[in-house]
């Protein structure tokens, strides 16, 4: 629909002025853009719900970096994710079970760990699985519902799936 669209098209514009200026202020925004500032309000509601701003009194600030969509975070900090990565994979036993979060900065540790690996592997992150395809590690995915802004699984389904599960080591 023509609502839905324009919706979008304020959302986007709204999200530009957020990483452009650091900060947005409802009545300004409204002003420039020739919108009530009850529109404003709610797509700022709807974009805090989706973590991609943090509402506050009077307009909204951008989301925290964790907030950063997942291919935007894969890119900040490699260096330091690298050096992390390292050291995370000098404690894993050979033959160990390790459980993976699905951070930037796992993937970065399934980047440095020896595709020889022989242990087990489980992970709520399709992106970590696909990871390790070319690892001797057997993977088991935990599923569910994929949030898409971190790609991982999410939801009772996941929760029942990991409750069954031990490991000898989790990096998160």
């Amino acid at each position: 629909s023509v609502y839905v669209m324009l919706a979008a098209a304020r959302k986007d514009a709204l999200l530009d002025r957020l990483r452009r200026d650091g900060r947005l202020v409802v009545k300004d925004v409204a002003v420039d853009l020739g919108l009530s500032e009850d529109s404003i309000r709610r797509d700022l509601r709807e974009l805090d719900a989706a973590g991609l701003a943090v509402r506050v009194y009077g307009g909204a600030l951008p989301a925290s970096p964790a907030a950063a969509d997942y291919a935007a975070r894969r890119e900040v900090a490699r260096d330091s994710k690298a050096r992390v990565a390292a050291a995370a994979v000098a404690l894993i036993e050979p033959g160990a079970t390790v459980l993976l979060d699905g951070g930037t900065t796992t993937l970065a540790l399934v980047d440095a760990l020896p595709r020889t690996f022989a242990g087990t592997v489980i992970t709520h992150s399709p992106t970590i699985a696909a990871a390790l395809l070319h690892h001797d590690a057997e993977v088991i995915v935990i599923g569910g519902r994929v949030f898409k802004h971190s790609a991982v699984a999410c939801g009772a389904a996941a929760v029942e799936a990991a409750q069954n599960l031990s490991a000898d080591a989790f990096f998160l």
